[in-house]
């Protein structure tokens, strides 16, 4: 008798390891130390564990997007978990994942299992995962293969994701067509400007994957605009930056300038939020100005500071 299948790989892979279960997702960003490869989130019931090898089952993720990068660095590193089950849709890891496997060839197994195969799994003590499929003890869960794409694609993007557009447009395509699939989307859609959001240094990885599309000839096809950057570009040595974050941070940010990216460039930064306006200014090396949610939304939209009565409402 053939078992229909309970659940689908997302990002194929093998692995075999102990189970580290949890009901709650985990930010990998800040709830992850990626030099150690230890839960640093106290309020998770992972706090203090290892995941390095480990097969993580829990129903999704948690933000930032910067998540993405943690797991990166740790696969580089050899302290990436063996493999990631969820329940839910998952986005984050996901897309670490892939680009840890198509980018670095250090694959990690994403798996999406249904309700009644996912509590299996979180019972689990250690499950093997096979090519088509889980092995835990005697049970054997099928699996159905990553969603196929059915994207319907321009003849700019078929041309772009058949490497007519260099390699880093290649690998960037599949990265979009995967996750695409994965979220059912039936097209893709095309932009007029961008916004690059991962500029902080959060972990060598951020830079080798920076540079490594770089290397590779990545270059901005539409306008496009940086976020902050981890250290004040022209200032960080006056103002006793470590040597070592501060070369790798300028280093982050030249790589997305060299491919065609702006810098930020407003003298003002708008903020609701305390703690940022805070420490953007020594961050930054701009003025932050604090309001409300409305007055950072006009300030967006108009590129002018609100009145001062707005900043308060």
């Amino acid at each position: 008798m053939t078992l229909a299948p309970a659940g689908r790989f997302i990002v194929t892979g093998r692995a075999e390891g102990r189970v580290l279960a949890a009901d709650q997702g985990l930010s990998f960003w800040g709830g992850v130390d990626p030099a150690t490869a230890r839960v640093i989130d106290a309020h998770h019931p992972w706090a203090g564990e290892d995941i390095r090898g480990r097969v993580l089952v829990m129903p999704t993720s948690r933000g930032s997007c910067s998540g993405s990068g943690v797991l990166l660095d740790l696969a580089l590193n050899g302290r990436a978990p063996a493999a990631l089950i969820f329940r839910e849709g998952e986005d984050v890891l996901t897309l670490g994942a892939l680009v840890s496997g198509l980018l670095f060839g250090h694959g990690i197994a994403v798996i999406r299992l249904n309700e009644t195969a996912f509590a299996t799994a979180m019972s689990a003590d250690r499950l093997e995962v096979t090519e088509d499929g889980l092995r835990i003890g005697a049970l054997s869960i099928p699996l159905s293969p990553p969603p196929r794409s059915d994207l319907a694609l321009s003849d700019h993007d078929r041309a772009l994701r058949d490497g007519k557009g260099g390699e880093a447009a290649r690998l960037a395509m599949e990265i979009l067509i995967a996750m695409a699939a994965q979220q059912g989307a039936p097209d893709l859609i095309d932009v007029t400007q961008a916004h690059i959001d991962g500029c902080i240094y959060a972990s060598p990885a951020n830079l080798s994957f920076a540079e490594m599309m770089l290397a590779k000839g990545a270059r901005v096809r539409v306008p496009t605009t940086m976020n902050a950057i981890s250290v004040d570009h022209a200032h960080w040595r006056a103002q006793g930056v470590a040597a070592e974050f501060g070369a790798a941070a300028a280093r982050l940010a030249d790589a997305y300038v060299e491919m065609g990216a702006a810098p930020p460039s407003a003298r003002v930064l708008m903020t609701n939020s305390g703690k940022y306006a805070h420490y953007a200014p020594g961050l930054s090396g701009r003025a932050v100005r604090f309001g409300s949610l409305r007055a950072c939304v006009a300030a967006a939209r108009t590129g002018l500071a609100p009145s001062l009565l707005d900043w308060l409402t």
